[in-house]
């Protein structure tokens, strides 16, 4: 599945010689390039968004939690089985 193609793009570089739709300094370039579709740029976007410690905290939280909860059960019922079987 592409999100983009390959095109050629032009672009100012640093160079001794001028030439005009670049600041001084600069000078023209063709150099090929991966153009995202717009239609992907969203996606990609927020892939690259940064990592956010608060929300995966809370999930941690409650993942652990869970579990905590999850094994107290278990002893319990252990302990309540254990004292059926004497």
């Amino acid at each position: 599945m592409a999100v983009g193609e390959m095109h050629s793009v032009l672009v100012c570089v640093p160079s001794q010689a001028t030439q005009l739709p670049c600041p001084n300094g600069m000078a023209i370039q063709a150099v090929d390039a991966y153009l995202i579709d717009p239609d992907a740029a969203a996606s990609i976007s927020a892939q690259n968004a940064p990592f956010d410690y608060a929300a995966a905290s809370a999930i941690w939280g409650v993942a652990f939690t869970f579990v905590v909860a999850l094994f107290l059960v278990s002893k319990s019922a252990g302990t309540v089985l254990q004292r059926i079987r004497r």
